[in-house]
């Protein structure tokens, strides 16, 4: 699996990094060229824009040449008139560039932000263990951001100044060509810092960005870690080590912003440097009477407007190659292939309907990417038939939750087959597979939205009716009354609203509603009290028998029903069979239970 370059995560080299900057201002082309119509509109209205200004030179000329000159108060009021009008008409085109370009960019973004989260959700669970959220969404935000700077405001104000800076030179040519020749001189020496500085300037954009996503990342982890933060006292050391982290990033904004400054400064002193060369030279041409004063001012207008598009392109190519980094960025996500991929891209294999729900793993071996050295599991084979109620138990670290892992498609073994109804998982679309099971974990994700949309997150296209009644098995009718806004409350980050209890009750509703032929339970009932256990696992019961289930149990209280009893320890299958089997072996299970009926003083019936 591609990893992203960052600071928490293992780094590879940007894949865009080397790519020259055209080829970059193409991919950036491409994600308007959708839009063609309002880039029409926008493109007309700079070329109107740029024309009117031009023509503003020529109305100049004209009005110093003939209605100041010759005293014509006709020709001053027909010029005043149409330079009028021309400014009327520049505004008007302004408004255009300024809405369609705006248009454009901030739908552009909206399109990229789309795809870099639809991407990210396609991303395996692997992924997302090898990278902070902060720095995601950094990326998906901060990052598309500048890419809508670019296409949004600079590519207007870029292709504005280029087309003034193309006319511009013309009608200095039309004006004068000895004065447009000896600005033409300086040209050379404009360029020549931009070149040498730009591509430092890329370099701390990029690291900025980089420094920024860092602020991010710890910003996210020590906001989502509050309680742990102040539980443990932690807000001083906490302070200081955000205060590094944007320390670090100021340092590398200011030198970006430095050298841009500074870029900016030598931009602007050559060119209008050379303005007062020419000014100088063309005053001599009036006074010898070589040039007419209007030609000079119009020449002078013209120049003005070249030497100020010039100086503004240094300001665009720092915002370019910021957007540059950021695209890089970008696109290492984008680049980023799943690494759960069917053996065979063109072929998928329908699993039957309906589904019956039988599991088979054989031989399975597997260990973390991150940590290849170290087998979680090793040579597990287990099946189970429909119907089937398979407890799962081990100490910590037996490799129980992988299991699981394996089972929902968040890995792949490194060998061994994983079947489901009797189909290799690897030959068939990963949603298919998924949506065959509920899985009900021990610590569920309750979003910030309302009880409602919580439990239908189980079956989007669900009824009210099924939500309604899948709450009431998982007996969340009781929190219903108790909140504000009934099922439709909104339960706050992570439901705070709601206890741990309540949570998981919350997440067996999900699993209720989603109807699934594999019921994944992992401790489903570890935060419940002793009364509402008891409801919930009838309720449990009721699911469980027309369904497979695999249950993982920490306590093994939990797992005396169980068909069949898998006992695991450092990823192999040490023992099965029944609980009354288990308990009168010599072995790990009777060792964890005798621990439990020390600890808890469980009934007689433990031991029966």
């Amino acid at each position: 699996m591609t990893q992203l370059k960052t600071k928490s995560s293992p780094q590879i080299a940007p894949q865009a990094s080397y790519e020259k900057t055209i080829h970059k201002l193409k991919i950036l082309l491409k994600l308007a060229t959708p839009y063609r119509r309002p880039l029409t509109f926008a493109i007309l209205s700079l070329i109107l824009a740029a024309g009117m200004v031009l023509s503003l030179g020529w109305g100049l000329r004209h009005l110093i040449d003939h209605g100041f000159g010759q005293e014509d108060a006709a020709s001053l009021d027909s010029t005043l008139l149409l330079m009028g009008f021309a400014v009327v008409l520049l505004a008007i085109a302004s408004f255009g560039r300024s809405y369609y370009i705006g248009w454009v960019g901030e739908r552009v973004v909206t399109d990229l932000r789309q795809r870099v989260f639809n991407h990210l959700l396609s991303l395996d669970v692997g992924f997302f263990e090898l990278i902070r959220p902060g720095e995601l969404v950094s990326r998906i935000t901060a990052d598309t951001t500048l890419v809508q700077v670019v296409i949004g405001t600079s590519a207007a104000v870029a292709v504005r100044n280029f087309l003034l800076l193309v006319g511009g030179l013309v009608m200095m040519m039309a004006t004068s060509l000895k004065l447009t020749l000896l600005t033409l001189i300086i040209v050379p020496f404009v360029l020549i810092p931009i070149l040498i500085y730009g591509k430092r300037v890329r370099h701390l954009s990029r690291k900025n960005q980089d420094q920024m996503a860092d602020v991010g990342g710890f910003l996210e982890e020590t906001i989502g870690g509050i309680r742990t933060c102040q539980a443990f006292m932690h807000e001083d050391h906490d302070r200081a080590a955000f205060r590094d982290h944007t320390e670090k990033a100021f340092g590398v904004a200011i030198q970006r912003i430095h050298l841009r400054s500074l870029l900016a400064c030598l931009v602007m002193t050559l060119v209008f440097g050379g303005v007062s060369l020419v000014l100088w030279s063309g005053s001599r041409d009036v006074i010898v009477g070589t040039l007419q004063a209007g030609q000079l001012s119009a020449f002078i207008f013209y120049a003005v407007v070249v030497a100020s598009s010039a100086g503004s392109f240094s300001e665009i190519f720092a915002d370019l190659q910021r957007a540059m980094g950021a695209l890089d960025r970008l696109r290492e996500l984008l680049a980023t292939a799943p690494s759960l991929q069917p053996r065979d891209e063109t072929i998928f294999r329908k699993l039957p309907t309906p589904s019956s729900g039988v599991i088979a793993l054989h031989n399975v071996c597997f260990a973390y990417p991150n940590n290849p050295e170290r087998p979680i599991l090793n040579n597990i084979t287990l099946s189970a038939a429909p119907g089937e109620k398979i407890a799962i138990v081990g100490p910590s670290g037996a490799g129980k939750s992988t299991l699981f892992s394996i089972l929902l498609r968040f890995y792949a073994p490194q060998s061994g087959g994983v079947y489901l109804d009797g189909v290799d998982v690897r030959d068939v679309d990963v949603k298919e597979v998924r949506s065959r099971m509920g899985l009900v974990p021990q610590d569920p994700m309750i979003f910030s939205q309302s009880l409602y949309e919580n439990i239908l997150y189980g079956r989007p296209n669900a009824t009210e009716t099924d939500v309604w009644k899948a709450a009431e098995l998982a007996h969340l009718l009781d929190i219903i009354n108790g909140l504000p806004q009934g099922i439709h409350t909104l339960l706050g980050t992570k439901g705070v609203r709601l206890s741990g209890g309540q949570k998981q009750r919350v997440a067996i509703a999900r699993a209720i509603l989603r109807n699934p032929s594999l019921l994944l339970l992992d401790e489903a009932t570890s935060a419940l009290d002793s009364e509402n256990e008891h409801l919930i696992q009838q309720s449990l019961n009721h699911l469980m028998a027309t369904r497979t289930t695999l249950v993982i149990a920490h306590r093994l209280a939990t797992v005396l029903k169980a068909d069949r009893i898998i006992v695991m320890d450092r990823g192999e299958i040490d023992a099965v069979g029944t609980h009354a089997e288990l308990i009168s072996e010599d072995g790990l299970y009777r060792r964890l239970a005798m621990m439990q009926y020390a600890e808890n003083d469980p009934p007689k019936r433990w031991m029966a």
